[in-house]
């Protein structure tokens, strides 16, 4: 997954996920080292954990429309 740094700070995740700066314009998260599975409980666990700190963070909030019209 990928947080644009507008969006705010990630906040520490569990291992084995590895959080990843993208130069200054934000973050990528990469749950697990191996493919991800619906079918591996361990993954499901652990994606739904993540889930519940990134909500806590406000980063999956609903994205907002940029503005426009005349400025």
């Amino acid at each position: 997954m990928y947080f644009s740094r507008l969006r705010g700070t990630v906040p520490p995740l569990p291992a084995p996920v590895r959080i990843e700066p993208v130069e200054d314009k934000g973050t990528l998260v990469i749950l697990t080292p191996e493919r991800f599975t619906v079918s591996n409980p361990e993954h499901v666990a652990l994606a739904a954990r993540v889930h519940e700190l990134l909500d806590r963070a406000g980063l999956l909030r609903k994205l907002q429309p940029w503005p426009t019209g005349p400025r």
